[in-house]
């Protein structure tokens, strides 16, 4: 990647905290894969585990998710596995239950652009009667997020739970 390229993602990322930092936090490259990072596999790798509709606490996980990039310098994997009322995130505006500000919008767009993982459980999408083309363009079907948990675990993905 030329340099100043990763500068500016970096100077976003940054950004994207600062804003966080700052009190508006008030409320994908689409990978195919696991273990791939911005620069390659990393040894670093953790799975939070969203699993409720309310933006706060949708903002608090995509917080914590831009905060541990930074920790590591973007040499992280990261999944956020979306399941149950968390699906929500993952689904388009036109069929969305939950009106999100852009913001959180952006941050999911801003993560997946780092790498982050947004794993959408298609046992919650059947059972809430919607379709996989309804999910937003970073969202990676998985069969289970509970299953998903367990295999990203076996993995050595550290997990988290809000």
């Amino acid at each position: 990647m030329p340099e100043g390229k990763n500068h500016s993602r970096r100077r976003f990322l940054g950004g994207l905290l600062a804003t966080a930092g700052a009190g508006s936090l008030s409320g994908l490259a689409h990978a195919e894969g696991f273990g791939m990072g911005m620069r390659g596999p990393s040894q670093n790798r953790v799975v939070y585990q969203l699993n409720q509709s309310d933006p706060d606490y949708i903002k608090e996980i995509l917080h914590s998710a831009a905060v541990v990039l930074q920790h590591y310098n973007n040499d992280v994997d990261i999944v956020i596995d979306c399941f149950g009322p968390g699906i929500w995130l993952l689904v388009r505006k036109e069929k969305n239950r939950h009106q999100y500000e852009p913001f959180i919008h952006e941050q999911v767009s801003s993560l997946s652009m780092y790498g982050v993982v947004f794993n959408a459980c298609l046992q919650t999408i059947k059972t809430v009667r919607l379709e996989r083309t309804d999910l937003v363009h970073v969202a990676r079907p998985v069969v289970s997020g509970a299953l998903d948990l367990i295999e990203l675990q076996k993995k050595g993905y550290a997990y988290i739970s809000w």
